[in-house]
């Protein structure tokens, strides 16, 4: 005590010194310290950094670099279900770096020489939602399979749409149409329409409620956004089309689909943004995904995370709260259809007593009996995924014209097409119905038999290694073994009354 009252310090310090000097022994042992945490101590908690060691290991697993925004998701979950705090990102990719032998793609920074000196800075605000909807599309950066066989198909198209004010995404659409008046059509649809119905049919759960009739349309100089479907659509409703003199000037567009191309670089077949990002890694071996499969999964990105996470640009709210606070008017009912038809292409044709002929296909309604001495020409609109049937106005709605002939298979444009092209190079000139939707079922006979002698060749691949696998000698096969079934397997089976399909001439 003494010693502590001559130094001016507690009588606990002077014990600390003490126990400095044994284990030290040294002068160097007494000197002061800096107060607060020590630079090599961890402030995380054992359960956050088992968190993070086990995100670390999990992506190492999957082919290609681990991205950091990626671990950072992997942890949050992981310490979601532990109950514990997530760290921050910085403290996430510092453990990152400590791990050694790991491949990390960050993203890169841009020099302040690099910028762009064309673009200007200022924003572009927007109050009321579904004011201004911006839409844009884009291949997608990942390869998806077929449901048979699962063989890489290649990349599909996303046609996306944003409303700016909320930043929610009200619609999309993936195929492998190219982008064109139809997809931008069937976006629209998508974009007024309840998805309550739409996401259940695609065995998605969770809610939507993004959907209206927006007022302008923010859109780039593309052809599909300039045809004669979408202005003539549009003037109907009362949508503006506004054009952007600038790429940047869709930076709300831009920004969502670069976000979400980036989510797709964790899926198998990603291809990443560049061919540089994919030179050891081989996108069509590891595809796995179908299109409606790779759909689904886009929807609940959607859905469940997207709609629901901080957004800078709403100053920390989510697209969700935004939009529950001042949501837009629905359509009636009854105007999605007539809604949807008035964005499909439309032709003119001259009704003649016959019907109407598009595509060397006949069509015919009781009503054209009426309107023979009333109309020369009509305007018909047509969806080009399905030519079974066209639709015509009539006192303020459509009609549904169907093919004259009801036993026509549904058909598409581009299938009709090509079967036009085929019999034209064959000779045929003089190009009738019956003889298109022939050669339209002998095109997809062809499809099926290569279909089927694909799938046969690879079975007998996997069987003849099978065979190779478990050393049978084929010179002395092992005797086959019988069921005791009455059934001669010799001869060819009698199909059932029912199961006899005749061939349509």
């Amino acid at each position: 005590m003494q010693l502590a009252g001559h130094l001016g310090v507690s009588w606990r310090t002077v014990y600390r010194y003490r126990d400095r000097l044994r284990q030290a022994d040294e002068a160097l042992a007494v000197l002061g310290r800096k107060r607060g945490w020590k630079p090599a101590a961890s402030r995380l908690s054992a359960e956050q950094e088992q968190a993070i060691a086990d995100a670390v290991r999990r992506l190492r697993m999957k082919p290609g670099p681990v991205r950091v925004i990626d671990l950072v998701e992997e942890v949050a979950v992981r310490c979601r279900l532990l109950e514990v705090p997530c760290p921050s990102r910085p403290t996430i990719d510092r453990r990152l770096k400590q791990s050694a032998g790991v491949k990390v793609h960050r993203r890169g920074v841009a020099l302040p020489g690099n910028a762009d000196p064309r673009i200007s800075p200022g924003s572009f605000v927007v109050q009321r939602s579904l004011d201004v909807v911006q839409i844009d599309h884009t291949p997608m950066d990942i390869v998806v399979v077929d449901g048979l066989y699962r063989q890489p198909l290649g990349k599909p198209y996303l046609t996306l749409a944003t409303d700016v004010a909320t930043r929610c995404i009200v619609g999309f659409v993936i195929s492998f149409v190219p982008p064109g008046a139809a997809t931008v059509s069937l976006c629209l649809t998508l974009i007024v329409s309840p998805k309550t119905e739409w996401l259940r049919q695609i065995g998605i759960t969770g809610e939507w409620p993004m959907a209206g009739l927006p007022k302008v349309l923010h859109l780039d100089g593309a052809a599909e956004f300039k045809s004669k479907a979408l202005l003539r659509g549009c003037a109907q409703y009362g949508i503006d089309l506004v054009h952007r003199e600038r790429p940047h000037h869709g930076g709300h567009i831009e920004r969502v689909i670069g976000t979400k191309m980036s989510k797709l670089k964790a899926l198998p077949g990603a291809t990443g943004g560049s061919p540089k990002a994919r030179r050891s890694y081989d996108p069509d071996k590891h595809a796995a995904l179908t299109l409606g499969e790779l759909e689904a999964w886009f929807a609940q990105q959607i859905v469940g995370r997207y709609h629901h996470e901080a957004h800078r640009g709403l100053k920390g709210g989510t697209p969700a709260a935004a939009w529950a606070l001042a949501p837009a008017p629905r359509l009636p009912p009854g105007s999605l259809k007539r809604f949807r038809i008035a964005f499909l292409p439309a032709i003119t044709r001259t009704l003649r007593r016959s019907g109407i002929v598009f595509e060397h296909l006949r069509y015919w309604h009781p009503i054209f009996a009426q309107w023979l001495n009333q109309h020369e020409s009509l305007v018909l609109h047509f969806d080009p995924r399905d030519l079974s049937r066209l639709y015509v106005a009539h006192d303020g709605d459509f009609l549904d014209v169907p093919l004259a002939d009801l036993r026509t298979p549904t058909v598409s444009l581009w299938e009709v097409q090509a079967a036009t092209r085929h019999l034209r190079d064959a000779g045929r000139r003089a190009i009738n119905q019956p003889m298109l939707i022939e050669a339209i079922d002998a095109q997809r006979e062809i499809v099926r038999a290569a279909q089927a002698s694909t799938r046969k060749m690879r079975l007998k691949k996997q069987v003849d290694a099978r065979k190779t696998s478990v050393a049978i000698d084929p010179l002395n096969p092992a005797p086959a073994t019988t069921s005791g079934s009455d059934i001669d397997w010799s001869k060819p089976p009698v199909p059932f009354e029912g199961e006899v399909w005749h061939r349509r001439r």
